[in-house]
């Protein structure tokens, strides 16, 4: 079974100031010569994953790691100044402070979500995309992960009963989250982060939730505040840029790597994308949205590969 790439300590680490206050920790490994690639991490609010820079040959790639605003290493973990907007703004910066032109851009989850929001806005600045377990952050996306009638629920009714605590509404429940998450009481802004991110992990892992869990209580509480902040209203609207990416990405060498099974991001509307769009679609069947599985990091590998020999012809 094929396994991530071995990469070495990163080529440079630091940090970026974006603006607003806020600067953005970096890391660079591979080739410094290489086919520049830029991944966005999950979450929102997940932080940059070392292990992301084995998807891509480090002699053939130069992979850029960072993180998000208001979350890992960079600075300051605020929700202040912190949206999808501000997000494409940093990821704009990043690519001009380095001089690269253009990029390829990878993602999972929420990754893939800014990603393709990047691209949306700067599609002559994209080369390619390998994107998987993707966030295409329409109301049905919320819906399939929150509301009472999402697979999630129907698979885990026990546990999705004390996540939901009484509300029957997808907005009426994240809007309860956000008001516990941020308010001034610390115990239950603890409690609503860790009945938060419970079913963010029975979701993600399933029956193997239970084995896992984060010893760091502050980062599940920034995670779970961001999150929140991210799926409110007005965040979400700038995010409609999504529903119209369809003819930037016709243009572009798109991978897109999916389970079957996925109970966070939705299938359906990833197939039809890449239908619409005449991108790679590799199908995970019997596989949900952990990219931990070795057939899924095969997949993606696979599809970086691809890319690469794509590009350099």
């Amino acid at each position: 079974m094929t396994q991530r790439y071995v990469v070495n300590d990163p080529i440079r680490s630091f940090h970026l100031a974006v603006g607003e206050g806020h600067q953005i920790h970096v890391e660079e490994y591979g080739d410094i010569n290489g086919q520049p690639v830029i991944v966005c991490h999950g979450g929102p609010g997940s932080g940059l994953c070392r292990e992301s820079a084995g998807y891509f040959n480090p002699k053939r790639y130069r992979i850029i790691l960072f993180s998000q605003r208001g979350c890992g290493e960079s600075t300051p973990l605020a929700l202040t100044h912190n949206s999808p907007s501000y997000l494409v703004d940093d990821i704009a910066r990043l690519i001009d402070h380095l001089a690269i032109g253009q990029c390829i851009l990878a993602g999972g989850s929420w990754g893939a979500t800014l990603a393709l929001l990047y691209t949306s806005q700067f599609p002559h600045k994209v080369k390619g995309l390998v994107l998987w377990a993707s966030f295409l952050a329409s109301q049905n996306d919320l819906d399939w992960l929150y509301g009472p009638l999402s697979a999630g629920a129907q698979f885990y009714p026990e546990q999705y009963q004390k996540f939901q605590r009484g509300e029957s509404d997808t907005q009426q429940i994240l809007n309860g989250y956000l008001v516990d998450l941020t308010g001034q009481d610390e115990l239950q802004q603890h409690k609503a982060a860790q009945r938060w991110h419970a079913w963010d992990r029975q979701l993600t892992l399933g029956a193997l939730a239970g084995r896992y869990h984060l010893d760091n209580v502050e980062c599940i509480l920034q995670q779970a505040k961001l999150m929140n902040h991210y799926f409110s209203p007005e965040i979400m609207l700038q995010l409609r840029p999504l529903q119209e990416v369809s003819e930037q990405l016709k243009t572009i060498p798109t991978w897109f790597i999916h389970g079957r099974h996925d109970l966070v991001c939705r299938f359906a509307a990833v197939q039809q994308l890449a239908k619409n769009t005449g991108a790679q679609l590799y199908v995970l069947d019997g596989l949900g949205h952990c990219g931990a599985n070795e057939v899924y990091v095969e997949a993606i590998r696979r599809a970086a590969d691809l890319l690469a020999c794509k590009l350099s012809h």
